[in-house]
């Protein structure tokens, strides 16, 4: 057995492990052109529990209110198992769920808004950022947005609540220079900060 003396020794000349935390980036990612469909956006692993939470909210406290306000509006569900929000989609055909598809930046900068309705979860959203690459503005609730230097009003819109969320992105789709100057600034945010060069830059070895 090791006595103490010998573990203090052992402690005091072996090298001390770094542990170097690689920040959550994206590659550099060209800003597609805008498709500008009267659509708004979910994307995602829907396996992951937060982002089934989200989309029951979403659905069942939120979509309602739009979906009565903007009839030609479409909601679209981005990422891999679509089959676990099943239940949340079927019926309505206004709602797509596209599934996995090759370049989710691409596929949001389809739509007009990017929502983040998360209640619960942790960790960097990459949700954020390719929403950001894409050139288009995010509607989050304040815990969807942690991790991120967000400024509300400036970055991206935040709201919690049914209400108020399906408020905030009804604001954004009545008003077009909204939608540019916060999915602009979005986007410039990212490329100062969450591309992988600029990552890269940032860790201590």
């Amino acid at each position: 057995a090791t006595s103490q003396s010998d573990a203090d020794l052992v402690s005091a000349i072996a090298p001390r492990a770094r542990v170097t935390v690689y920040p959550n980036a994206l590659p550099p990612t060209p800003l597609p052109v805008a498709g500008d469909e009267e659509a708004i956006v979910f994307s995602g692993n829907m396996e992951y529990h937060p982002n089934l939470t989200a989309v029951r909210f979403f659905r069942r406290e939120v979509w309602p209110r739009l979906r009565d306000r903007w009839p030609l509006l479409v909601w679209r569900l981005v990422g891999k198992n679509p089959d676990t929000v099943r239940r949340y989609t079927t019926g309505d055909p206004r709602i797509e769920v596209a599934g996995p598809v090759v370049d989710a930046v691409r596929e949001i900068a389809r739509s007009r808004v990017a929502v983040v309705p998360l209640l619960t979860g942790s960790g960097t959203r990459l949700k954020i950022l390719e929403a950001w690459a894409a050139g288009v503005p995010v509607v989050s609730t304040t815990i969807g947005a942690e991790g991120l230097p967000v400024q509300d009003g400036e970055t991206a819109l935040l709201a919690d609540g049914a209400e108020a969320f399906a408020g905030t992105v009804s604001r954004l789709l009545t008003c077009s220079e909204l939608r540019q100057k916060i999915g602009g600034a979005g986007r410039l945010l990212l490329e100062k900060e969450f591309t992988w060069e600029t990552a890269w830059k940032k860790l201590d070895f």
